[in-house]
């Protein structure tokens, strides 16, 4: 009875810290962001690490525009990771997406940046994550602010706790993070879509006035054909006027002589 009181206690435990994840993040900062990027313009932000920490930075170039224009552009952008000194850690050219981890040599804050030179006409939107991984000590220390009877203490029940909460929150971190990847990858196949269902629709309604055109062209050319003898009279009523005038000109010049 006391085990069964004892194990029911300890899971009220790990659902009373797992509700509370919220207030204490688990592995330290991780922010995302989707930003717009406007041609031959950088972006650049900044995060905080130290050293012996693992950097992790991962961005993907989920929309291009043109003005108000929405066309398929090139989905490609410039990055650059910086150290606290200036110096580049980490650098692509003209990729659409990217993922790096980084070990934190010193501590100081770590510029990164998006390039968008190389583009004169289109806007890049890009999302990016970035997620610092620090060591477990900070996240055992706060088992300190806690007090726990001598029963669980004692029967090597709060190990058990710590080993289950570091996995729930491992697997979280896991979740989040490919729910993450998969929201960008969704976010970057709508817009595809959506572009070329506005390429599809202008180069139908461009066919469409053209195969008007031409067939107007067409009637028109027909009728014409069928509406020769209205120009043959035209031009017999025309012949007869010349020569009626002709006539007329010969009479006045013989009555003049």
């Amino acid at each position: 009875m006391l085990f069964k009181s004892i194990h029911f206690c300890c899971w009220l435990w790990l659902f009373a810290l797992c509700a509370s994840a919220q207030r204490f993040p688990y592995d330290g900062p991780e922010n995302e962001l989707t930003i717009n990027i406007s041609p031959g313009a950088t972006e650049c932000f900044y995060q905080k690490a130290k050293a012996e920490q693992v950097l992790e930075l991962e961005y993907q170039v989920i929309d291009a525009n043109f003005g108000d224009v929405n066309i398929n552009q090139e989905l490609d952008i410039n990055f650059q990771l910086l150290s606290p000194s200036g110096k580049e850690l980490i650098s692509d050219f003209k990729q659409s997406d990217g993922n790096h981890r980084y070990d934190v040599k010193k501590d100081g804050d770590y510029k990164f940046c998006f390039d968008n030179q190389h583009s004169h006409f289109s806007t890049k939107t890009v999302y990016f994550e970035v997620f610092v991984d620090t060591d477990s000590d900070d996240y055992d220390d706060k088992w300190d602010n806690y007090d726990f009877s001598p029963e669980l203490l004692y029967n090597d029940t709060m190990d058990q706790i710590k080993i289950s909460l570091a996995k729930v929150r491992d697997d979280l971190d896991k979740i989040k993070h490919h729910q993450d990847q998969l929201k960008a990858i969704e976010s970057r196949d709508r817009n595809l879509q959506e572009h070329n269902f506005t390429s599809v629709n202008r180069f139908s309604i461009l066919i469409i006035v053209v195969m008007l055109i031409v067939g107007a062209v067409q009637v028109i050319m027909v009728r014409s054909l069928f509406e020769e003898h209205k120009f043959g009279r035209f031009l017999k009523l025309k012949g007869t006027v010349i020569e009626n005038n002709q006539s007329l000109a010969a009479r006045s010049s013989e009555f003049q002589a």
